[in-house]
């Protein structure tokens, strides 16, 4: 019999291209686990969440009510309501304070048949696999979603569950530095896991130095897996890109992208998305310098933040790609782009299984500069997240440089590709190993 994964971090639910990796990752469990239960990356967000809020004055059926109030831009009338639950008590059931967000599970879950889940199936499994994703950036003020993660190892600790984090990146903020509070929670924690797996050398050379009693070791992301899609016809795209438009086929998406010839794809980035306004008009002169590259524009839309992407689609009349449209569909028009810019972690891997180069934007954590040496790039160059002046002609100089190496150079990042593919595929075996310790 499989032994049963509590599986903590399910992203499918979330437009984010990094879905993909969330998928990959469940395939990769499926060969050896059995998957009995599941926390979606929906739980990661207060407002998505069907659990969050405890200690409301309203019973929990009314919830979503009062989720729909705290959402509402505009409050008044009702402003005075919110007050009032907040000064009554009601909170997040995720604290600052692993041990504490644990005990609100343990309060509260009786009475809200969300935290109720969630308990039944972590209690009913035999291990708890948590995928770390890009979450754990040690922010000032913390993330919700690196607690979130913090709350779930606790919560497999009480339950004497071995817990492994996998998948994952672990960073200090690039704005705010590193929380120490974040910061010895984690390394409390971490130590009690059965296996921590990080994603990139970066990541394991942290961990290894600020939280050396956890079990550290290196596994490529789970999107790797995905290689094998890209080598055959399978993933061919259709001469029109009328024919990947998802719902809903908005006037403006149609007849803007032909795949019968060279193209070049521009993605947003989680730190470019948080200024949209600056985004649009760096990224306005970004596709005007890149044109002189001469190949078709595409934006790609990798997250809801990058929305942005739509304006600057509009004013320079180019063709996008919608962050709704199949994964599988979006992973092959990155893979067979001639070049990528973004400062997105997963499509650059999407990118990478076709042996397109990319060009990495910077973003909140050291995620994408880690990725070049993932990818076991000659250069390690990171840009700024909103690119001007000297930075889009140093853009245009290495997109130059990478579209005259051809297939060469693809080749070279295929095979690498290749190899990262086989090592994201040992993951189960890795777990399994440490498991029966």
């Amino acid at each position: 019999m499989k032994p049963k994964v509590f599986f903590v971090g399910d992203n499918r639910s979330n437009a984010n291209w990094g879905r993909g990796a969330s998928i990959a990752l469940r395939q990769l469990l499926s060969s050896t686990f059995e998957i009995s239960g599941s926390v979606s990356g929906e739980l990661f967000d207060l407002f998505k969440a069907d659990c969050g809020y405890v200690g409301t004055l309203l019973p929990h059926r009314y919830y979503r009510h009062f989720r729909y109030l705290l959402e509402r831009r505009q409050r008044t009338p009702i402003g005075w309501y919110i007050k009032l639950e907040e000064l009554f008590g009601a909170r997040d059931f995720i604290a600052e304070d692993p041990c504490v967000s644990i005990d609100n599970i343990l309060s509260y879950k009786n009475r809200d048949p969300g935290l109720a889940r969630i308990f039944e199936e972590a209690y009913r499994a035999d291990m708890f696999v948590i995928d770390g994703d890009g979450d754990i950036v040690l922010s000032t003020p913390p993330r919700r979603s690196a607690l979130f993660i913090l709350a779930m190892m606790e919560l497999g600790v009480r339950l004497n569950k071995p817990v492994f984090l996998v998948n994952s990146m672990i960073s200090d903020c690039s704005k705010t530095g590193r929380n120490p509070n974040t910061m010895a929670a984690y390394k409390r924690l971490l130590g009690k896991c059965r296996a921590v797996v990080l994603r990139d050398p970066e990541s394991l050379s942290y961990v290894q130095e600020g939280m050396p009693e956890a079990n550290s070791m290196l596994v490529p992301d789970s999107l790797f897996s995905w290689f094998p899609y890209y080598q055959n016809d399978a993933s061919r795209l259709p001469a029109s890109g009328d024919f990947i438009l998802p719902f809903p086929e908005r006037e403006e998406y149609w007849s803007k992208l032909d795949f019968t010839s060279p193209y070049i794809c521009i993605g947003g980035g989680a730190l470019a998305g948080s200024d949209p306004n600056r985004a649009r008009d760096c990224y306005s002169r970004l596709v005007d310098a890149v044109q002189a590259l001469g190949h078709r524009i595409y934006l790609t839309e990798n997250d809801l933040p990058d929305s942005f992407l739509h304006e600057v689609a509009a004013d320079k009349d180019v063709g996008i790609v919608p962050v709704s449209t199949s994964i599988l569909m979006c992973g092959a028009i990155v893979a067979q782009a001639r070049l990528f810019i973004s400062g997105r972690y997963h499509p650059s891997i999407l990118a990478s299984l076709g042996g397109t180069p990319s060009i990495f934007l910077g973003t909140h954590s050291h995620k994408t500069a880690s990725l070049s040496r993932v990818l076991a790039y000659d250069v390690h160059c990171q840009f700024g997240a909103f690119p001007e002046g000297s930075e889009i002609d140093g853009i245009v100089s290495l997109g130059r440089d990478y579209l005259r190496q051809g297939e060469t150079l693809r080749a070279r990042i295929r095979n690498v590709a290749k190899l990262r593919c086989t090592e994201a595929e040992a993951l189960s075996s890795v777990l399994q190993r440490h498991l029966e310790c």
